[in-house]
């Protein structure tokens, strides 16, 4: 025996109701409950009952089927619908939208599993709209009139189909049916529409639907000739021309409970087959309304239900843990009052054209290639532009290369232009949206830094930020970045003391007063030995000028060991030795340090003394005094690529920080002037400017991996020109050599050492020569 029950039942007649089938009526099964709510109520006393329930209810449930393993869902799960209609919004790259339903049980319980499906494929519910179940033309123009204010014009619509009619004749008259609107309805109206009047449905040209597709057999349409025939006959003003979804549904459940009835005969229609109940008295209180009988035929009977297969009117009924096999959606356009079929969706296949096994055969797909041409609200042919972000961009005066915001005061407009807003549009290029870029200044000067700029995004004054705006841990907290897109790092500019563009060069591996110390101790050197020489060696002899040439010739001819004369006294040859090996240590430093010099491109400085420059506006501000320790006053800040060239060319700063792209730009220009020295130190490179889990931001990341990987170098060479490369040799990153000049400083043990033994044996002499004098009364000789 078999009951259907009324989904306008309310909870607590369905519960008594469904009691008094089980134990008076003692029903084999129960066919009916399209409310998932009612389903659930009576699938608790029916399983303890062992009596299969047959839920018309498409709405999803959070029961699962080991709690109440006697409730069969024999309508379509709509978590596959939401996925097809995910889908349909991943195909045209739509990341923001509003879903309207009404206040019922089914209108509501489908929201949840479809703000995670769209969540899924990054799309954002950014409005969630409720309408009174029952038709108030009042709330519902009011409802439109705040989403035609929104930004975003993309609408999912979930809701009874006579609340639906009204809905979308309001939307017609409120013009939110034209160009630069789009509309998607769920099965809860499409599978319907048929049976919509043609008013109704004209104000809905250019709708895209899921619908749940039937599949076109003999059989269908055998019994779509009887059921107008029938329906002529009992109602004869009004005329239907095909059964809809439901009504195949109901009659596939009802021949899939004769199949099973002839397989479980014959004991189906024994009364007695349901044992009683352990109370059986006459007079049981409400407690004792839970002690039901078990039906001895109850565990036969469902395994016979959930094994049936069959090819039905509404599709294959197949059941997968006491769910209906998910089977195809058919995706529709309507167009001039009726649907077109644009495409299918298929649970493990995606989009389809057709239904053919070929068509069929491929991977997943959510691309709309795969689906025909749409033709949207207005008769466009274009997907419509889903919302318009207002893009804030920096107002700057240098480095306009990057990021260029001119007015024309003819139009009253701004042209914003630079590699920045090449990148973004091209990564972008495809999703439909449009850009109102807006300057970010007051009065033709900055209105902040760049930090401040980035905050404006967190407070809703902009919907995105484009320029050469740096990733900074500080400003993540509260806005989100994409990936980067230009080479991060900062380094410091310096002068290029490139030695050999200088005519003595060469000089450059001392310091001037090294040079100075050592000329002045070859002249002394030589003169301490031409004292000791003069008297006995006949070569230190002769005319004042000869002796001149040979005390110059021998002072000098020392550093490079070339003297010829042969020394006499001791006491040069002490000085001599001394200082050759004084002369040997510093020439072997002066050799290495040119070559050092000569090889080393690159000086590692890790810091410099005197002014140093930054960016104006730029973080590495922070970064100079907080992690590189200089003292605010020696900062300097800087605007365009000129005042970095005559700051640095006028030695008013020792060295300007700034981020790599930049510094590419400025070599590009000065390349045999200046050169980059020192680490690398970490800076996130730039990056677009995103509100909090926004969910343009994976979608733009992928689209800047992709970007980098192949089309950079194309947008670099046209803003920036190639020799950007040539002059910034990222090889001299880890290069970690050092060389300077040397000082005397660095020498002053040598030179103390040699000038002291020299004065000590040239005071020693000359007191030898006074005391052998005061002895002997002897004219004066030096001694040997």
């Amino acid at each position: 025996m078999l009951f259907s029950l009324c989904g306008v039942l309310t909870c607590s007649i369905i519960y008594f109701t469904a009691l008094d089938l089980i134990n008076t009526v003692r029903v084999k099964a129960i066919i009916g409950l399209d409310s998932s709510v009612g389903a659930e109520f009576v699938a608790y006393i029916a399983s303890k009952a062992h009596v299969p329930i047959l839920s018309l209810s498409p709405t999803h449930s959070s029961i699962s089927s080991t709690q109440v393993p006697y409730l069969i869902r024999v309508a379509q799960n709509d978590s596959s619908q939401v996925k097809a209609i995910a889908a349909i919004i991943q195909a045209y790259k739509f990341k923001e939208l509003s879903i309207i339903h009404d206040d019922s049980p089914i209108g509501s319980a489908l929201v949840p599993s479809l703000t995670v499906a769209l969540s899924d494929v990054d799309a954002q519910v950014s409005n969630r709209t409720i309408l009174p179940s029952m038709e108030n033309a009042t709330i519902i123009n009011n409802s439109l009139l705040k989403l035609k204010s929104m930004k975003s014009k993309v609408f999912i619509v979930h809701m009874s189909p006579s609340l639906a009619a009204s809905f979308f004749l309001n939307v017609h008259k409120q013009g939110m049916m034209s160009k630069g609107y789009v509309w998607i309805i769920t099965t809860a109206i499409a599978d319907v529409m048929s049976y919509m009047e043609p008013s109704v449905l004209s104000s809905m040209d250019g709708v895209i639907g899921v619908k749940t597709d039937v599949p076109e057999t003999k059989s269908l349409k055998k019994f779509s000739i009887q059921y107008q025939k029938r329906f002529k006959q009992n109602n004869r003003k009004l005329y239907r021309p095909q059964p809809n979804i439901h009504a195949l549904q109901a009659y596939d459940v009802m021949f899939l409970m004769a199949m099973v009835a002839n397989k479980v005969q014959p004991r189906f229609n024994d009364k007695n087959s349901l044992s009683p109940p352990a109370n059986e008295k006459e007079n049981r209180n409400v407690s004792d309304l839970f002690d039901n009988g078990v039906s001895l035929m109850g565990p036969k009977l469902l395994e016979t239900i959930l094994a049936a297969r069959f090819a039905g009117l509404s599709g294959e009924i197949q059941f997968i843990d006491g769910q209906l096999k998910s089977n195809t959606y058919k995706i529709v356009n309507l167009l001039g009052g009726s649907d077109r079929t644009i495409g299918y969706w298929t649970p493990g296949v995606g989009f389809s054209k057709t239904l053919n096994q070929n068509d069929m055969q491929k991977h997943y797909s959510a691309n709309d290639d795969d689906l025909a041409s749409v033709t949207w609200p207005g008769g466009s042919k274009d997907t419509p532009t889903a919302i318009t972000l207002t893009v804030g961009v920096p107002y700057k005066t240098g480095f306009v290369e990057f990021m260029n915001a001119s007015h024309d005061n003819y139009t009253n407009s701004w042209k914003v232009t630079g590699f920045s807003i090449d990148v973004f549009e091209n990564v972008m290029y495809g999703l439909p949206y449009k850009y109102d870029y807006v300057p970010y200044q007051i009065n033709g000067a900055a209105a902040g830094n760049y930090s401040n700029l980035t905050y404006c995004v967190y407070m809703k004054q902009f919907d995105a930020v484009v320029g050469d705006v740096t990733i900074v841990a500080d400003r993540s907290r509260h806005v989100e970045f994409s990936q980067p897109y230009t080479e991060p790092g900062v380094r410091m500019i310096i002068r290029d003391e490139n030695l050999t563009n200088r005519l003595w060069w060469f000089l450059g591996s001392w310091s001037k007063d090294l040079w100075f110390t050592t000329i002045a101790f070859f002249l002394p050197t030589g003169f301490c030995v031409w004292i000791f020489e003069r008297g006995k060696n006949s070569e230190f002899q002769g005319p004042l000028s000869q002796q001149l040439g040979k005390y110059l010739s021998f002072s000098f001819s020392i550093s490079v060991f070339a003297h010829k004369e042969q020394l006499e006294s001791n006491y040069s040859r002490f000085i001599v030795s001394l200082w050759s090996f004084a002369v040997y240590i510093l020439m072997g430093c002066f050799i290495a340090n040119l070559t050092s010099m000569l090889t080393v491109k690159n000086l590692q400085i890790d810091r410099v003394t005197g002014f140093v420059g930054y960016q104006n506006g730029s973080f590495v501000h922070d970064l100079l005094i907080n992690d590189l320790g200089y003292h605010p006053s020696k900062l300097v800040k800087l605007s365009t690529i000129d005042e970095y060239a005559s700051a640095l060319r006028n030695r008013s700063l020792s060295a300007i920080y700034d981020e790599i792209p930049y510094i590419k730009v400025f070599l590009a220009r000065h390349c045999s002037e200046f050169t980059v020295a020192g680490p690398t130190y970490q800076a996130g490179g730039f990056g677009f400017v995103f509100p909090l889990e926004s969910p343009l931001v994976s979608y733009v990341s992928q689209r800047v991996l992709e970007f980098t990987e192949r089309n950079t170098k194309d947008v670099e060479g046209k803003w920036f020109g190639t020799h950007s490369y040539a002059c910034y040799d990222t090889s001299q990153n880890d290069n970690t050599a050092s060389s300077q000049q040397l000082h005397f400083y660095s020498f002053r043990n040598v030179f103390v050492t040699v000038g002291v033994a020299s004065a000590l044996t040239l005071c020693l002499s000359l007191l030898l020569i006074w005391y052998v004098k005061v002895q002997n009364k002897m004219p004066v000789y030096l001694i040997r």
